[in-house]
């Protein structure tokens, strides 16, 4: 029951770990945890993850506010890394209909979602965009599983 306890925990965490007959057990950062999981608005138009329980659910993105999208950037090794997403300035705007990789969806401190974009987290910077109906929309799970 132990070992298949921790196997299961390296899945779900994807990380390096030794395993106990002295070999390594290597999983992908991205690994999608559940392939189940996909992202639904809720009536004001938030998405959320379904059947996911953490933030982590990359997917394809298309930007569809008709005024572009604004692209908030952090550096996590300054400041910004202490700032809320709603907080973090403005670096750039993605215009209407261009598509994007993000991460998963994370909650701001009033509860607010927003896509972590990009395909990873490695690097000091992160990039936040609101995950609403009114400036994005899903497009197609990425295969995160490289087994």
């Amino acid at each position: 029951m132990f070992k298949n306890l921790l196997i299961g925990l390296i899945f779900t965490a994807g990380v390096l770990l030794p395993s106990f007959c002295g070999e390594s057990v290597a999983t992908p950062l991205l690994q999608v945890q559940n392939p189940n999981t996909y992202p639904e608005a809720d009536k004001n138009g938030d998405y959320h993850i379904v059947n996911g329980k953490s933030g982590v659910m990359p997917w394809v993105w298309e930007v569809v506010d008709p005024e572009g999208l604004n692209v908030r950037w952090q550096d996590r090794t300054g400041q910004s890394n202490r700032m809320d997403m709603i907080d973090l300035p403005v670096d750039r705007i993605m215009p209407t209909g261009e598509r994007f990789d993000a991460v998963g969806i994370f909650l701001d401190r009033r509860g607010k979602p927003w896509l972590w974009v990009g395909s990873h987290s490695f690097g000091r910077t992160r990039y936040w965009v609101r995950a609403n109906t009114n400036y994005v929309r899903p497009i197609q799970r990425i295969n995160r599983d490289l087994k």
